[in-house]
């Protein structure tokens, strides 16, 4: 089965999600709080792009 190539915002939001995972990994003081306020901020960024294009 051949994989279909990812849109590049669906490449983007993983690319996202697995650098937040790595930092939760990496950081013993971050909270889930912060992480979450921090995806938030990192899609909303993604988000806009697209609707401004």
């Amino acid at each position: 089965m051949e994989k279909k190539p990812l849109q590049p915002e669906t490449e983007r939001f993983k690319h996202i999600l697995i650098k937040a995972y790595q930092r939760g990994e990496l950081s013993d003081n971050i909270t889930a709080k912060d992480m979450v306020q921090e995806l938030a901020h990192q899609l909303k960024q993604v988000f806009f792009k697209e609707d401004n294009k």
